[in-house]
């Protein structure tokens, strides 16, 4: 036998393993592999189905059940949707959830969910503030997926996050491009709300109330049409045409009393009924907005506008009681609380009760350490030197702490 035959023979051999091997690989996977790994998702699609993801603990079973598909079976077929699925059962806003979907979209680009979580990830970066980030997410699945079912959206929520930015102008033109391309969407009257509440905060209340009036024509059964009254209120509290702005929001509370805006609608009409003066009327609608809303979002804010009426009246004293109710709550954002305490050692220092002046500061510096989010802002203004100025008029001694030394 010849060297050349015999390397023949062998390079034949060679070849004959390699196919037996991969025919056997294939063989092997085409089987079992795909039979355990649809096994595996069917048991954590069930799994999640019957478990209440709420209670502490459930998820992280249920993540172990749909990694495994992943992680094991990574060219099984279910791979991709066992991540998609329990990507989809995690907040959008949180990281794991964020790095699901950015492995879904980088190890299967050809699978269908692509669409759909470069958009989920747009959303959850959007809910988290960080809209840039969000222009981005947005900006590539117009781009690289311009006909998915979530491009329409896309375009609206770019224009969304320019508006998060107050980037007013832009904002503007992205809602006007969102109409042209989209006229039978069902975002309309949303985008055109927000070209209203847009020139409202241009100071061209005339085109914002002109855009919301075109809203309730066209759009009277539209889901924002709530937002549209209160923002036409809004309009008409900036202008100082306080009778309007009145009857819009009382309008917000007899007939959208589910209302998002409800709340700060009722706050706001007590805010117009001080502006005309109608002080008791103004006093019963925020002490209502407080009992009606004890724990809201704007019960702060009742409670500082019953404060400036009381001082209005000159009732220091449910002036500094009310001022002391918000410094005290713990629920209350740190701001409205520090600047609450302040006001209250002003009262006392301009009516030269100074001793009583000297006993609120000491409690705003030890009880609100920080700064507040205003750049020099009278609040953050009184430190020790502060009071030991005052300490100064009394006679007192130089101490500028309530605390006991250490």
């Amino acid at each position: 036998m010849s060297f050349k035959t015999f390397f023949i023979i062998v390079d034949t051999i060679v070849v004959i393993v390699i196919i037996a091997l991969v025919v056997s690989i294939i063989a092997g996977r085409g089987g079992p592999y795909y039979e355990v790994a649809q096994k595996a998702f069917i048991e954590a699609e069930k799994k999640s189905e019957s478990l209440d993801l709420n209670k502490p603990g459930v998820i992280n079973k249920i993540s172990q059940l749909y990694r495994k598909v992943f992680e094991k079976y990574p060219d099984s077929r279910w791979a991709d949707d066992a991540i998609y699925r329990l990507a989809s059962k995690i907040e959008p806003t949180e990281e794991e959830s964020l790095i699901l979907y950015r492995k879904l979209i980088r190890d299967y680009p050809d699978s269908e969910y692509v669409d759909k979580s470069i958009y989920t990830i747009g959303m959850g970066l959007y809910s988290r503030g960080n809209f840039e980030a969000a222009i981005r997410e947005f900006g590539e699945l117009i781009t690289n997926y311009s006909f998915s079912e979530f491009a329409e959206k896309a375009y609206f929520n770019i224009a969304m996050c320019r508006y998060g930015l107050e980037k007013w102008d832009q904002a503007l033109l992205e809602f006007q491009d969102f109409e042209v391309r989209y006229p039978e969407s069902d975002l309309i009257d949303d985008s055109r709300t927000y070209r209203g509440i847009i020139a409202v905060n241009k100071g061209d209340y005339e085109e914002g109330l002109k855009i919301f009036q075109q809203i309730l024509r066209d759009f009277p059964n539209s889901y924002s049409i709530d937002n549209v009254h209160f923002n036409i209120a809004s309009a008409y509290y900036e202008q100082g045409k306080f009778q309007e702005a009145e009857a819009e929001f009382q309008k917000i509370i007899k007939e959208y009393s589910s209302s998002e805006f409800t709340e700060e609608s009722q706050v706001m009409l007590g805010a117009t009924y001080e502006k005309q003066n109608k002080n008791d009327q103004a006093i019963a609608a925020l002490q209502k907005a407080l009992i009606n809303y004890p724990e809201g979002k704007y019960a702060s804010k009742a409670e500082n506008y019953l404060a400036e009426i009381y001082l209005k009246l000159k009732d220091f004293s449910q002036a500094i009681a009310t001022y002391q109710k918000i410094a005290d709550n713990t629920k209350y954002d740190y701001d409205s609380r520090k600047e609450a305490q302040y006001k209250i050692g002003k009262l006392y220092e301009d009516q030269e009760n100074y001793t009583k002046a000297i006993e609120s500061y000491k409690k705003l510096i030890d009880n609100f350490p920080k700064p507040t989010s205003q750049l020099n802002s009278e609040v953050d203004k009184v430190d020790k030197a502060y009071i030991l100025n005052l300490q100064q008029k009394t006679g007192q001694p130089e101490q500028t702490s309530t605390k006991p030394s250490a």
